[in-house]
């Protein structure tokens, strides 16, 4: 079986249901909301806010971003992850905890950080490490190289919000990803690359003006607080 499913597949069987539910994604709203304010009101994410104030929080993903970040990967349940600017952790524990919650033991996520003036992931808990792999280096060096994973299921970008740099990031890591791959950006305020970049996977008829699901390359798009995220249609 592939490392990878879709959501309601993994949960249909996870239920012991004889057939998996349909590929609808309105019921994703209401299950990353759910699980947005599970991590919300958790001890966890108390002890991380802990960790980011005492450490210094300038540059770090807030409260609300890391709750939205928890609950796609919740609900995703995603094999391989790749970050960029993954800096102190607190984006990277994030989605540890979320791997972990869903009891995904082979899940990997491959963290960069080009900095060497940082602690390349210093706030996540020891108990969360074992699926961490720490890359420390460019992005573009990593994109040319074979440490990071041909095909992917979630991709966050997290490093220089440049407009440039995040839609190079964009389509870089868009071709990695599977069917169903999560495409996720924080700071899509900074810029208009996100929105211009989802823009961009969009095809419309051109009588009606209304979108073309078939020649479309997302199932769905969404903003919530400065996180942005597109799923991918393969």
């Amino acid at each position: 079986m592939r490392a990878f499913q879709w959501p309601w597949e993994a949960r249909a069987h996870k239920g012991n249901q004889i057939q998996a539910a349909s590929p609808s994604f309105y019921g994703m709203w209401d299950a990353v909301a759910r699980f947005a304010a599970e991590i919300r009101a958790s001890e966890f994410m108390t002890e991380m806010i802990r960790r980011r104030d005492a450490y210094g929080s300038e540059g770090v993903m807030g409260a609300l971003d890391c709750a939205t970040l928890y609950g796609l990967a919740r609900w995703l349940r995603p094999a391989e992850v790749v970050e960029s600017g993954g800096f102190i952790g607190m984006s990277s524990a994030i989605i540890l905890k979320a791997l972990a919650d869903e009891k995904l033991a082979t899940a990997r996520l491959y963290s960069i950080e080009w900095s060497e003036e940082c602690e390349h992931g210093a706030l996540i808990p020891d108990d969360l490490r074992s699926q961490f792999v720490p890359l420390r280096g460019k992005v573009e060096d990593f994109v040319r190289s074979d440490r990071l994973p041909s095909s992917i299921d979630m991709f966050l970008h997290d490093s220089s919000h440049s407009y440039r740099h995040m839609l190079w990031e964009f389509r870089q890591f868009w071709r990695r990803l599977r069917d169903g791959g999560l495409l996720v950006s924080h700071d899509v305020q900074m810029n208009a690359a996100f929105p211009e970049f989802v823009t961009k996977t969009y095809a419309h008829d051109k009588k009606t003006g209304r979108r073309d699901a078939q020649r479309t390359s997302h199932h769905e798009w969404g903003r919530w607080g400065y996180i942005g995220f597109a799923i991918k249609k393969g």
